[in-house]
């Protein structure tokens, strides 16, 4: 079924990536576009306070209601809603374990980079192609705004045939740091076991799941800055927003540790006061 999301001309312009000319953005490969699922997202936490995502961003699960119970009882709630998201029964999606299987495996085999976010990452991507896996990294990139530093965010995805999951292609997220994406500043306790329940080596889920996942979190960060007198509009794609996707594996493209400039991280996107307008980027 379509799914019709009315934005304003400079998010529809973001989401499009009309603007990408002027992002500064030098790395090789394929753009790819934010799915309709992210367009949602995107439009309630960039135009609304409430961030409900009632169109595109898909219904929450059936156990989680952002507006029934007291703060306790919708942290636990969306606790498990997360936990049942990100880390599903293996009988749900066998595909999927015998991926993590094979992403804990291959993240302890290049644990000597694990300091090293870049390298780590193309490292990884590296063991799971040749594990037979479609696995990329991926850049999402977003501009200044509000205060925001303009900056990137690298994470792995792997594209899965159909008939390893008995249906279209799907794309799954693999992300070492997708917990501390999730961080925010004085977070209340209530949001804190939120985030706790993220998988704490890595996150290895559908994309679908992803969205649906940030949502509850999504949801739950709000009310924290909230507790606390903050007023906050979100935007979180770096996981599902245009992406460039790279699948090179040439030792040229792996800075060595201890590189100058190796790894730049940028995590006051999202959560933290005020948001940036962020389109994400795949390299191929």
């Amino acid at each position: 079924m379509a799914v019709y999301i009315r934005l304003n001309d400079a998010v529809r312009a973001r989401l499009r990536g009309d603007d990408a000319a002027g992002a500064g953005c030098t790395s090789s490969g394929s753009d790819h576009d934010a799915s309709a699922c992210l367009s949602g997202l995107v439009q309630a936490f960039l135009e609304t306070e409430a961030g409900a995502a009632e169109e595109g961003a898909g219904p929450a699960p059936k156990e989680y209601d952002s507006d029934d119970g007291d703060g306790s009882e919708r942290a636990a709630a969306a606790a498990a809603s997360v936990r049942e998201l990100l880390d599903p029964p293996a009988k749900e999606d066998v595909f999927r374990i015998r991926l993590a299987a094979a992403v804990a495996a291959a993240m302890e085999a290049e644990a000597a980079l694990r300091a090293h976010g870049a390298a780590f990452r193309r490292a990884v991507m590296r063991r799971l192609r040749g594990a037979g896996y479609d696995a990329g990294v991926c850049k999402s990139r977003w501009e200044a705004s509000g205060g925001i530093t303009a900056g990137t965010y690298e994470y792995v995805d792997v594209v899965a045939p159909p008939a390893a999951r008995g249906g279209p292609r799907g794309r799954y997220i693999v992300d070492a740091d997708f917990r501390a994406g999730l961080e925010v500043a004085r977070a209340t306790p209530e949001y804190a076991a939120v985030v706790a329940a993220v998988p704490a080596s890595a996150v290895v889920a559908r994309e679908e799941s992803v969205g649906r996942a940030v949502r509850v979190a999504s949801d739950s960060a709000r009310r924290s800055l909230r507790a606390h007198g903050l007023h906050t509009r979100y935007m979180l794609a770096k996981w599902l927003g245009p992406y460039k996707r790279s699948t090179t594996t040439s030792p040229a493209a792996m800075p060595m540790p201890g590189a100058a400039g190796l790894d730049v991280k940028c995590r006051a996107v999202g959560f933290f006061p005020p948001p940036a307008a962020a389109p994400a980027a795949r390299i191929k």
